[in-house]
C-alpha cells in the first residue's frame, strides 16, 4: 500500500487553511517517522494498491476508520505500506467548525473501533516491530491521554485564574513557547508553500491554541457515541466539488 501527501485546495478560511497546514506539515511529520518505523498508514485520499495484496481477500472491515484499518490489516499480515511525501493529493478543506467537529469525531471514534478490535492483534504480532507497535497504541490511545490532558488543563486553568497574581509568569511562558512552536510549524509551511506572510503567520500563531482545542470536542463527542453504541454518522458534505468523504 503506497499512501502519498494530502494537501487541501479551496483554502478560503481561517478553517480551511488550518487544514491545510495540519496534513501539509503535522501529518506528513508522522507518516515519515512512521516510514522509518515500517507501520505508514492509510490516511484520507490518496492510496494505491496492488490488485495482487487485495485479489481474493477484503481489506475492510466495520471500523469508521477504515483506511487505518485496512492498512493495520495489511500489516498484520505482513504486506509493506509506505508513505510517499513528494507525492500530493489534494481535497477540499471544511470551511465551518461544526461538520468540522462532527468528522473529527468520526475519525475518533473510528481510532476506539481499532482500538477494541486490533490493539492485542498488534501486540502479539510478529509482523510488526516493537518501535511501530509503540507508535501505534499511543496513536490508538490517544483519545484517552487527550481527554485527560485536555481535563488537566482545564483545572490548571481555572486555578492559576483564581491565584493569576502569583502564576501569571507561568502562564506566560507556556504561551511563548506553544506560539514559538506555532510560529515554526507556519514557517516550515511558508517555506513549502510560499503562501503566506508575517502578517498572516502571527494571525494563524495565535489561532491555532484555539484550533487545537476543536479536537478535544470531537474527542468528547467520540466517546459520548462510543459508549452509547451508535455506530451510524453523516458523511461529510464538500459543497464545492459535489462529493462526500
Amino acid at each position: 500500500m503506497l499512501q502519498t501527501r494530502v494537501a487541501m485546495f479551496k483554502e478560503q478560511n481561517w478553517l480551511q487553511k488550518l487544514q491545510d497546514i495540519e496534513f501539509v506539515i503535522i501529518n506528513n511529520w508522522i507518516q515519515n517517522i512512521r516510514n522509518r518505523l515500517g507501520n505508514a498508514a492509510a490516511s484520507g485520499n490518496g492510496q494505491f494498491i496492488r490488485v495482487s495484496a487485495v485479489n481474493g481477500y477484503y481489506p475492510w472491515g466495520n471500523a469508521l476508520l477504515e483506511d487505518f484499518e485496512f492498512s493495520t490489516r495489511f500489516l498484520l499480515q505482513a504486506k509493506a505500506t509506505h508513505y510517499a511525501s513528494e507525492i500530493v493529493v489534494y481535497q477540499e478543506a471544511l470551511a465551518q467548525v461544526r461538520p468540522f467537529i462532527r468528522q473529527r469525531a468520526r475519525w475518533t471514534q473510528g481510532g476506539l473501533d481499532c482500538l477494541v478490535g486490533y490493539w492485542p492483534k498488534i501486540l502479539l504480532s510478529k509482523a510488526i516491530g516493537t518501535k511501530a507497535k509503540m507508535e501505534m497504541t499511543f496513536y490508538l490511545l490517544l483519545p484517552f491521554i487527550s481527554l485527560a490532558t485536555g481535563l488537566a488543563n482545564l483545572l490548571v486553568l481555572v486555578f492559576v485564574s483564581w491565584f493569576i497574581q502569583l502564576y501569571w509568569p507561568i502562564v506566560v511562558s507556556l504561551l511563548f513557547i506553544n506560539s514559538c512552536f506555532n510560529f515554526y510549524i507556519l514557517s516550515i509551511y511558508e517555506h513549502e508553500t510560499r503562501r503566506l506572510g508575517i502578517i498572516k503567520k502571527l494571525f494563524f500563531m495565535t489561532i491555532m491554541l484555539g484550533y487545537n482545542y476543536l479536537f478535544y470536542f470531537a474527542i468528547v463527542l467520540a466517546c459520548y457515541k462510543k459508549i452509547r453504541r451508535q455506530t451510524k454518522w453523516v458523511k461529510t458534505t464538500h459543497v464545492g466539488v459535489g462529493e462526500k468523504a
